[in-house]
């Protein structure tokens, strides 16, 4: 007999690989159903990281891991030494870097350890900008970010390895611009 988990959030279907059924309900039809896939559960994304000098090959996560991002803006305070209101002045502020948790597992079907593992050391061991394509990174307008740590925690089966990448976002910039004179 199969058994639902009804929790309340979405679970991850790599976790309990094979050990949860997930049912539809559809409200106008009163209908349940078992669902066929996990295709339909959220917050999961396709992610691809794009190669570039040191790494020569595309990298497409094979399940689309989690994605989380944060905002954050950068705010100057000053304190007025003999103000009589209370707090600060805030001077000016600007929006930090994007940052940004990848969480997912690696599954080889085979049994073997994941040679996608190998994939993503690669990547972090690259010390440049990644160029992704992700439909949510996308979105926020961002196109390159960088690696700033991989985990890969001790995960149960030789075939499974859960990993964690933490990630800033990464804008071009020109610090360095000509400027022309209009001479007379």
């Amino acid at each position: 007999m199969d058994k639902v988990i009804a929790t309340g959030f979405n679970l991850p279907p790599f976790f309990l690989k094979d050990k949860v059924v997930i049912i539809n309900y559809n409200s106008e039809s009163k209908q349940m159903s078992v669902a066929s896939d996990f295709s339909g559960i959220r917050s999961q994304y396709p992610l691809t990281f794009l190669s570039n000098a040191s790494v020569s090959r595309d990298f497409v996560f094979p399940i689309d891991p989690f994605i989380n991002l944060s905002f954050k803006n950068i705010i100057t305070r000053r304190r007025v030494a003999k103000g009589s209101n209370r707090g600060t002045i805030k001077e000016r502020w600007t929006q930090d870097d994007v940052e940004i948790t990848i969480s997912g597992i690696l599954i080889n079907p085979t049994g073997a350890y994941p040679e996608e593992v190998d994939r993503l050391v690669e990547f972090f061991e690259a010390r440049q900008a990644i160029d992704v394509t992700s439909p949510l990174l996308n979105q926020h307008s961002i196109f390159s970010i960088v690696i700033e740590s991989l985990d890969l925690p001790h995960t149960k089966g030789l075939e499974n390895q859960a990993f964690t990448i933490k990630a800033y976002s990464d804008d071009v910039f020109e610090l360095l611009q000509k400027q022309t004179t209009n001479e007379l």
